[in-house]
């Protein structure tokens, strides 16, 4: 007897060898089970670091705001820093040009006074300019010796000597000195 086959020869070789379909399906169950458990371990990591990411953003806020407080505070500590330093820069230097000029009317002569005084603050002198008119060149002289005699100031330098005549007929000089005078503290 002669067997005669309809079947296409790919569906004799699948009835020959019936375990490569099971092979083959078994594969792509093995692919799809270890894509799926790579895509849901991936979904969870992210689910897992986003939960992070948010514990993490609302730690910080709490930290930010506890860092905005630092700030405000380091803010306010260094304004009553500023204000206590220009405190105890005042107490410091509260009685010098009360002394200052105590000092400086003991050492002008008699015969001649100021016409303007300038200071300029500095932390052991103060330097003083100031212009004065005399009635004649030996009170210049002896403003001059009492200066450079006195250890209250140093470096006393005159300059621009002018000699004028007053309405009354009298005759004046009239002068410009630089000097330092040394600070001194209240005891």
């Amino acid at each position: 007897m002669t067997k005669i086959n309809l079947l296409p020869k790919e569906a004799i070789a699948k009835e020959e060898h019936p375990e490569l379909a099971f092979l083959a399906v078994g594969a792509v169950a093995v692919i799809v089970v270890v894509l799926g458990y790579g895509y849901t371990s991936k979904i969870a990591k992210r689910a897992a670091l986003k939960k992070e990411i948010t514990t993490v953003e609302k730690e910080l806020a709490q930290l930010q705001t506890v860092i905005d407080q630092i700030a405000r505070i380091k803010s306010q500590r260094d304004a009553v820093n500023a204000k206590k330093t220009a405190l105890e820069g005042l107490i410091k230097t509260r009685l010098l040009y009360p002394m200052l000029m105590e000092d400086l009317v003991k050492t002008l002569p008699n015969g001649m006074w100021l016409m303007n005084l300038n200071t300029k603050s500095g932390d052991p002198t103060t330097g003083l300019s100031f212009g004065a008119v005399a009635y004649d060149n030996y009170i210049i002289a002896d403003l001059l010796q009492s200066l450079e005699d006195s250890k209250l100031f140093q470096k006393p330098e005159i300059s621009g000597i002018v000699s004028s005549v007053g309405d009354k007929g009298v005759q004046t000089k009239q002068f410009s000195i630089t000097v330092d005078y040394v600070n001194r503290v209240w005891k």
